[in-house]
C-alpha cells in the first residue's frame, strides 16, 4: 500500500473548478472514529459514514438506488475521498430545504475499495441525474484523490413497485 508523504486528512483541498461550491466550504479532516473505521477497512468491509439521510426522512421510500464503486492505489487517496464524502453527508444534512429528491447513503470501505450509494425519491430527477458521477464536471473532485470520470464504476437498481 503505496503512501504519499502528506497528511491526507488535514492539507486544504482546494480544487480549480468549483462544481459543488467546496471552496466556500471547509473540507474537515476526519474524526478519530472514522479514521479508526478507515483503519479497520483495509483488512475487511467497513462501514466508514452513515450518509445523509435524516430521521425526519425515515418515510420516504426512494425510487431507485445508484451504487458507485472506486479502487485506490494510494492509501492518502482513500483518506481524502473520505473526507469529500464526509463534507458532502454533512452539507445535505444541513439543508433546510423540505423537497429531498435524493439522498447519500452509507460509505464502505473494502481494503482499497471505496464504495457509497445514493437514494433517488424522484423517478424524473432520477433520469436527470443518474449518470453525474460520470459527467466530465465531477472531474475535479476525483482529480483531488487520483481518479477520473472513466475510474468511477456505477450501478443503477430500480426498486421493486417503484418502477
Amino acid at each position: 500500500m503505496a503512501t504519499r508523504k502528506t497528511d491526507a486528512n488535514t492539507e486544504k483541498i482546494v480544487l480549480a473548478t468549483d462544481v459543488l461550491n467546496v471552496i466556500q466550504d471547509e473540507v474537515k479532516p476526519l474524526p478519530k472514529h472514522v479514521l479508526e473505521r478507515l483503519i479497520q477497512g483495509r483488512t475487511q468491509r467497513t462501514q466508514i459514514l452513515h450518509g445523509s439521510a435524516l430521521e425526519q426522512h425515515d418515510h420516504l421510500k426512494p425510487y431507485a438506488y445508484t451504487v458507485v464503486k472506486m479502487n485506490f492505489i494510494h492509501e492518502d487517496d482513500v483518506i481524502r475521498c473520505a473526507r469529500m464524502l464526509q463534507w458532502s453527508d454533512e452539507r445535505m444534512r444541513a439543508r433546510t430545504d423540505p423537497v429531498i429528491l435524493w439522498a447519500w447513503k452509507e460509505s464502505y470501505r473494502d481494503k482499497m475499495l471505496m464504495e457509497f450509494s445514493v437514494a433517488w425519491y424522484s423517478k424524473d430527477y432520477f433520469e436527470a441525474r443518474k449518470d453525474a458521477f460520470q459527467d466530465t464536471s465531477h472531474a475535479s473532485y476525483y482529480s483531488k484523490f487520483g481518479l477520473s470520470p472513466k475510474d468511477i464504476k456505477t450501478e443503477h437498481v430500480l426498486v421493486k413497485g417503484k418502477a
